[in-house]
């Protein structure tokens, strides 16, 4: 988990090219990087970039201005270039400000997102937290919110592989899917057979707990007491 903090959100090759209309077609790239926004600013590790985007559309518009006013002004004549300088401190003033503003809470989104993908983990994997609404209230999120963080961690490997079923994490031990060899010469899929209990020693297993029903993470040879009724469970 260390390796991938702290998050730094990135750019997409498609984002590349929203910035790219932008310059060039202003109010195509406009309109994309809009819609691009909106539609994936209900993810907190897309917002950070999404601040960025918006960063940029000022500077863009700063420059684009300044360029009109480079071909329409006549450095010639004195007021015009008077005019000139005088836009420069003015549009810096009102696009550039904005602009800076949008960086840094770009960069304090990710910061946010570090943080909580730290909570995450540690509830997760040290304190074998599974429920959904539980890792909810213990990191002042909304589920929905929890359930997009998570499946964002297990696609990057901050997590083990697994999945979401009716709010419950459900995490597969380590090695689950190196159970199949490579095909051989022949193009035949060979399998050699899976040793879980190899897993179990390295990985935290999901148990359900026979006094109540929930789902407990409990790593392998150890004993967990559950979090809803108190009952030991032993991996």
């Amino acid at each position: 988990m260390e390796d991938h903090l702290p998050y730094k959100s990135k750019y997409f090759t498609f984002d590349k090219i929203i910035l790219t209309l932008t310059f060039i077609l202003y109010p195509v790239g406009l309109l994309m990087l809009l819609i691009r926004v909106l539609a994936t600013h209900v993810h907190h590790s897309r917002r950070g970039r999404n601040h960025r985007l918006i960063g940029w559309l000022w500077v863009y518009t700063y420059v684009l201005l300044e360029g009109l006013l480079v071909i329409s002004i006549d450095f010639n004549v004195p007021e015009d270039a008077q005019l000139f300088w005088e836009s420069i401190w003015l549009y810096g003033i009102i696009l550039l400000t904005p602009a800076i503003f949008c960086f840094i809470m770009g960069s304090r989104a990710d910061r946010k997102f570090s943080r909580l993908l730290r909570q995450y983990f540690y509830f997760v994997m040290n304190k074998g937290i599974s429920e959904i609404d539980h890792i909810a209230v213990e990191t002042k999120q909304s589920p929905n919110h929890v359930i997009r963080d998570l499946d964002f961690m297990i696609t990057e490997q901050m997590l083990p592989f697994g999945r979401i079923q009716n709010g419950i994490l459900e995490l597969e031990p380590e090695g689950y899917h190196e159970a199949y060899d490579e095909e051989d010469e022949y193009g035949d899929e060979e399998y050699y057979e899976y040793d879980i209990s190899k897993d179990q020693e390295r990985g935290p297993i999901s148990m359900e707990c026979p006094s109540c029903g929930a789902r407990i993470i409990v790593n392998a040879n150890d004993a967990k007491e559950c979090d809803y009724c108190g009952n030991v469970i032993s991996a």
